[in-house]
């Protein structure tokens, strides 16, 4: 499959993918920026989340060209995505967020990247820019990376396209890398990003930005449809979710001191910052404790598909555990790198 996506690649056939769910506002901008794309998509295709706006009806009476997948209750994004990518045509999918609008060129642009990055690059990114036209991201333009908790930090690559993982924006790959979906349904929000980056880092394929592509917020505000201690229980859970799929089983040994301890600075923080973070971080530990199986199940499936050992993936980790933003955190980043030298996790920062 993938000489023939090569074989294709010169002019390949694009399928654009958006999981929805009360954005009927949004989708106006968004579908309309679609519609006027010089490198037209072979096809668009909206997964639906239960929606109780007009956002089908919408989509049914102005884009009739639309491909909708209805659900008929909210499933969440990976699902959505899933969904999208399984009844995909295209060579080259691409995930966008309703909530986004682009630029006439954004398709063509993001096509001509891929072309030149492959095979490299498995996943690229156009990243989400704000009205300045200025890309969006975390740290020093867009120079971050995962520590080895499975949290953003702040790291440096030697290709300067490069990252760990998506950031903010629209993703595209191959659709033969995925073919039943590139996430894990079971994630509903949170870290689906960390998941997609290292899911296609055992494949040995990075993760790279096409920076010229135009994708903007659109208009509206973000309202969340779940209270702030849910998201932050998806949040928490899917990141250990993270690390207890994809690392090898000697290197998860050697990190598991540093998700308990993790996880017993978030209870004891939870208590002096209020009950919301406190329930969510018990929450995610409990769904972990009585979900050994089915976390088994997913590690086994994860590390099956494993191309590259985790060395390879390592050195794009970094061994800080925290953002440089106090005393605390440079101690305990002092400390999280010894142990890495002393374990011998070999991460980015081992050949400074």
């Amino acid at each position: 499959m993938e000489k023939q996506f090569e074989l294709a690649l010169s002019n390949p056939k694009v399928s654009v993918v958006i999981a929805n769910h009360n954005n009927v506002d949004a989708l106006w901008h968004c579908l309309f920026s679609l519609k006027t794309q010089t490198y037209p998509p072979s096809e668009i295709i909206l997964v639906d989340n239960a929606s109780r706006d007009a956002s089908v009806s919408f989509v049914r009476s102005n884009y009739p060209q639309v491909h909708i997948l209805e659900c008929q209750e909210d499933f969440g994004a990976a699902m959505g995505y899933n969904l999208g990518v399984k009844t995909a045509t295209g060579h080259l999918v691409a995930l966008l967020d309703p909530k986004t609008v682009v630029t006439p060129d954004w398709l063509g642009r993001v096509v001509g990247a891929f072309q030149k990055s492959w095979p490299k690059f498995g996943l690229l990114v156009s990243p989400l820019k704000e009205g300045g036209g200025d890309a969006k991201g975390d740290g020093k333009g867009d120079h971050w990376t995962l520590n080895i908790l499975g949290s953003r930090v702040e790291g440096f690559f030697p290709h300067p396209q490069e990252l760990f993982c998506p950031c903010q924006g629209a993703v595209f790959f191959p659709r033969f890398l995925a073919l039943d979906g590139p996430l894990d349904a079971d994630y509903f929000w949170g870290a689906e990003a960390s998941y997609l980056g290292w899911k296609f880092r055992l494949l040995n394929r990075a993760t790279g930005r096409s920076p010229d592509a135009g994708v903007f917020r659109g208009t509206g505000e973000e309202v969340a449809d779940a209270p702030e201690w849910k998201l932050l229980y998806y949040q928490t859970r899917n990141r250990w979710l993270n690390l207890l799929l994809f690392y090898e089983r000697r290197n998860l040994l050697k990190v598991l001191p540093w998700i308990m301890g993790d996880a017993a600075f978030r209870l004891v923080k939870g208590l002096g910052t209020g009950f919301g973070p406190f329930w969510a971080t018990l929450c995610a530990m409990a769904w972990i404790g009585f979900h050994p199986r089915l976390i088994y199940r997913k590690r086994m499936e994860a590390q099956e598909k494993r191309k590259v050992p985790d060395r390879a993936v390592l050195r794009f980790l970094s061994g800080r555990v925290a953002r440089d933003a106090g005393l605390f955190s440079r101690v305990l980043n002092f400390f999280s790198l010894a142990y890495c030298r002393l374990v011998g996790l070999e991460v980015m920062e081992s050949k400074e």
